[in-house]
């Protein structure tokens, strides 16, 4: 199982929510296993897996330009380069410390967690900036808004109660069978077009993208997310493509009928909108 600590990590509760899930897990947070993998176990679980608890970054103001964005990287660059192990270690030394925006001090951070090259690397501005921007949209299209959230595949516990309540929560998770990754980015980029964030579902479809492109259901989300930020030359390509294989889809038919319209072809919007009420009367 794989516990996920969505949290500002400058926010306060964020240290007595993490107090919480170490009673709950039963475990100091210092026994490790091999390869620097935490060894903890779940109350009611029914196997012996191991229990990994990773750190995934809240900003309780995303527009505050004092936000503590470089401890967010320091994290995302820890389990980059360290796992989830290195990880713990960096977060627990961010909660005890007493200024999260100075970067000398989240260098000495780094450093007692035995992450010495963490210092060097917040120098680098686009170190770990990507990783932190994807992480926070996947939060924003799981809508998890609550710091701190506890979070096992797509159940959420927003800021746990006692160590019991959090105990009851990953038994309940226990046997929920997780979606591949791919559905599961799918989700949450089709997630952020509900959410009017369609540049930031493209960012969450990239690699689906690159590596499933002509999967009919990336091609919907990723046609979808290019209309509504106005690419409409991308979205008409991708609309095109979908047509040609698969003719008899009619809801690309009625997107591509908006696309064309948009740009100002409305004859040729009209025969594909015609086309798609005559195979799919609710579009008439």
């Amino acid at each position: 199982m794989r516990i996920e600590i969505w949290a500002d990590i400058a926010n306060p509760w964020t240290h007595v929510a993490a107090e919480r899930l170490r009673a709950a897990l039963g475990t100091d947070g210092e026994t490790q296993r091999g390869e620097g993998t935490p060894d903890t176990r779940y109350p009611g679980s029914d196997t012996s897996a191991p229990t990994d608890v990773v750190w995934r970054p809240l900003l309780a103001d995303a527009a505050d330009p004092d936000a503590p964005r470089d401890a967010l990287r320091l994290l995302a660059l820890a389990e980059e380069r360290g796992g989830a192990a290195l990880q713990n270690r960096v977060a627990e030394e961010l909660l005890a410390s007493h200024d999260l925006r100075d970067r000398a001090e989240l260098a000495a951070v780094a450093e007692r967690a035995g992450f010495a090259e963490g210092g060097a690397l917040l120098r680098d501005s686009e170190a770990g900036a990507k990783e932190l921007r994807e992480l926070l949209l996947i939060g924003k299209a799981r809508r998890i808004g609550v710091s701190p959230t506890l979070a096992v595949g797509d159940q959420h516990l927003e800021f746990a109660l006692s160590p019991a309540t959090v105990a009851d929560f990953l038994a309940s998770c226990a046997v929920v069978k997780p979606l591949p990754e791919e559905v599961r980015r799918l989700r949450w980029a089709e997630s952020l077009v509900g959410l009017n964030d369609p540049l930031g579902a493209l960012v969450l479809l990239e690699p689906l993208l690159a590596e499933h492109g002509d999967d009919p259901n990336i091609r919907r989300v990723a046609a979808s997310a290019y209309f509504a930020s106005a690419q409409l030359g991308r979205a008409e390509a991708v609309l095109e493509a979908m047509l040609a294989a698969h003719p008899d889809d009619s809801n690309a038919r009625v997107m591509l009928g908006k696309t064309l319209k948009r740009r100002g072809r409305g004859a040729e919007a009209e025969t594909h909108l015609r086309m798609a009420a005559a195979m799919t009367p609710e579009y008439a």
